[in-house]
């Protein structure tokens, strides 16, 4: 069982490895996570009979009812008790990210963002980055942070012209996108594992992240604004195509807007009240946005040509792609929490270490370099739920949960491959990874610091 393990272990290892390198090795970490979920899986099941016997030693007794253990068996308990578990899990946040993603993009191929671009234009270089990341953290808290820094990177790019402006905007954008998603539970995939597992609320959840998280935010600003001098470098008109594609009049854009993010602002009081998955409010929010978008956009329907803009196609392309990522996460995750490998090392951390300041600390610096979203898995299932002491780092809405989603932020924020949303930006504004160490490693740990400053401080 012990080599079984290293050797699921050792292929997850590598798998990760092949990820974390994908600017470099142009391998698709969809299909590296997706071999190495299901590789996993079936190196599991050699051996499934032992590993049940470890993990579910009495469900499985009572599966079997007295019957001798056979392969058959083993292979039945596994597809419907085991494995059912962590795709069911998956597809929850995956139908969530959907449904939020496309009434974002029916939001946008409405023309409804298009004013931001005329509002925050202005040709203070420092002011402009305070104005932009504020903007940034405020739609990524109610929006995953991919989507959000696709759409502020191209409203930015309609703005500034300079590329040595456009690569410190497109980092702080990352940022502020991480710690904007940081804040609430439906602001980041990452975010969004914490509520659907059940370990937070979202009320407690934002009121005890957004002060440490604006901490953050504030002192990345202010670090980062020494980058920045005279004026923002601005095109001399905005390229924005004022056609066919945004025939709506502005109150019908205010509604759309409103009908948008009142909805996915109500998810969480529909979850409370009826108990039924997040997902299945996000999806009652989108049938209500398009229903709305095809009355008003009564006069276009039929129409055989119509105009789609770049954003909603990169946007589809990325959700794919993260759709299969996840997934697959989430297959070799679930393999290697059934061998019983996560137990073992969250029992050394609680000998050996015991404070979760430090656990979060530790996951955060290792989702630097291998993706923030297995990192949370992994800290999301080295630890059950406390239900019997309310005042433990473990119970409903104890500061380790907490931790966990801010350390993931700012973790996947210091090498800028440690999120989908970095890896986007490095992507699209051709962001150099040396450049980007030399620039604003340091001041990513010094807004960690300051954040955890005020975590510790607001939670004494």
């Amino acid at each position: 069982m012990l080599v079984m393990t290293l050797i699921i272990v050792a292929v997850l290892a590598v798998g990760y490895a092949l990820m974390a390198t994908e600017q470099t090795n142009h391998i698709s970490r969809a299909a590296v996570a997706m071999i190495c979920g299901v590789t996993a899986w079936l190196l599991y099941m050699l051996r499934g009979g032992t590993f049940l016997k470890l993990m579910h030693p009495d469900a499985y007794n009572t599966f079997l009812g007295g019957d001798e253990s056979s392969a058959a068996a083993v292979k039945e308990f596994v597809a419907n008790n085991v494995v059912g578990g962590y795709i069911g899990e998956a597809c929850a946040v995956l139908l969530f990210l959907i449904a939020t993603n496309t009434i974002v993009e029916v939001l946008n191929n409405n023309g409804v963002f298009d004013p931001i671009a005329e509002w925050i234009r202005t040709r203070n270089s420092k002011k402009f980055l305070w104005v932009l990341t504020g903007l940034t953290f405020l739609i990524s808290a109610n929006i995953d942070n991919l989507t959000t820094v696709v759409l502020m990177l191209t409203i930015m790019n309609q703005i500034v012209r300079s590329h040595a402006q456009k690569v410190v905007y497109a980092c702080a954008i990352m940022m502020a996108a991480n710690l904007g998603g940081s804040v609430t539970v439906i602001g980041d995939m990452t975010s969004l594992m914490l509520w659907v597992r059940g370990v937070v609320t979202p009320s407690s959840f934002f009121l005890g992240l957004i002060l440490p998280a604006l901490c953050a935010l504030a002192v990345f600003n202010l670090c980062t604004s020494t980058l920045l001098h005279g004026k923002v470098e601005i095109h001399s008109f905005l390229g924005r195509y004022r056609g066919d594609d945004s025939p709506l009049a502005p109150w019908a854009k205010v509604l759309l807007l409103v009908i948008g993010i009142v909805g996915i602002w109500a998810i969480p009081t529909f979850h409370a009240a009826t108990k039924l998955p997040p997902f299945l409010g996000a999806l009652c929010v989108l049938a209500l946005v398009w229903v709305v978008d095809g009355i008003l956009n009564l006069e276009r329907n039929g129409m055989d040509i119509v105009i789609r803009r770049n954003y909603v196609r990169d946007s589809e392309f990325i959700s794919m792609k993260t759709i299969l990522y996840f997934l697959g996460i989430s297959l070799g995750v679930g393999a290697l929490k059934e061998t019983g490998a996560i137990n073992f090392i969250s029992d050394l951390m609680t000998t050996y270490i015991g404070n979760e300041y430090i656990y979060a600390s530790i996951l955060g610096l290792l989702s630097s370099v291998v993706d923030n979203v297995p990192l949370m898995m992994i800290g999301l299932n080295a630890f059950d739920l406390d239900t019997v002491n309310h005042a433990s780092a473990f119970a409903l809405n104890g500061s380790y949960w907490q931790l966990l989603s801010l350390c993931s932020a700012l973790g996947g924020s210091l090498l800028m491959i440690g999120s989908l949303a970095g890896q986007q930006a490095m992507e699209s504004e051709k962001v150099r990874m040396i450049w980007y160490i030399r620039h604003f490693l340091w001041r990513v740990f010094v807004a960690w610091a300051a954040a955890m400053a005020m975590f510790w401080l607001t939670h004494l």
